[in-house]
């Protein structure tokens, strides 16, 4: 009878991952992240078909974390740049919570690798932000372009809100300020 699978080991290989894929993007190997995780490299393929496997499922695992981080207090009764503020502070808190996880993402989306299923399955996380964003625009609240266009914006600005934040915590608050004014100003018309 095959021993059941450990969940602890499962998440020690995720974060292994995590880290492997922040420093080396998808040329890190199953080697090194088995062995960032304290495993052997034949236990990582006891948890994980194949390395995109692992990276499907390391995606899906960091868009649950920054899920878990965005949705909750979703203010879904507010106006529209209450909710785009939220979603804005809560992805460069997350941003700043976890760097290499932020970084993971990044790669991940960069390389290529990921399904449109595993894709489609990450977003549906977040299914309240494209139906908001998708309403203002048709109201004129945000500018007539793109979902992605919008989304790339708010995300770039968000992302040089973080990277400001890292290099000068002290002026955490007038970054995160001036990061939304930014990023709000580029979308709306």
């Amino acid at each position: 009878m095959a021993r059941p699978l450990s969940p602890e080991k499962r998440d020690a290989l995720l974060q292994a991952a995590m880290m492997a894929v922040a420093e080396q993007g998808v040329l890190a190997t199953t080697a090194v992240i088995a062995k960032r995780a304290g495993v052997a490299e034949g236990t990582l393929f006891t948890y994980f078909e194949n390395k995109e496997v692992l990276f499907q499922e390391l995606y899906l695992h960091l868009k649950r974390e920054m899920a878990a981080a965005m949705m909750p207090g979703y203010p879904h009764q507010t106006d529209v740049r209450r909710r785009v503020e939220h979603v804005f502070q809560c992805y460069v808190g997350w941003g700043l919570d976890n760097p290499a996880g932020r970084l993971a993402v990044s790669r991940l989306l960069a390389s290529g690798r990921l399904t449109d299923e595993t894709r489609a399955q990450g977003a549906t996380l977040f299914l309240d932000i494209p139906q908001m964003m998708e309403a203002a625009v048709r109201d004129g609240t945000l500018l007539n372009a793109p979902m992605a266009f919008l989304y790339a914006i708010i995300e770039r600005i968000a992302d040089t809100t973080i990277e400001s934040i890292e290099k000068s915590p002290a002026d955490a608050a007038h970054y995160r300020q001036i990061g939304f004014t930014a990023a709000w100003r580029a979308i709306t018309p």
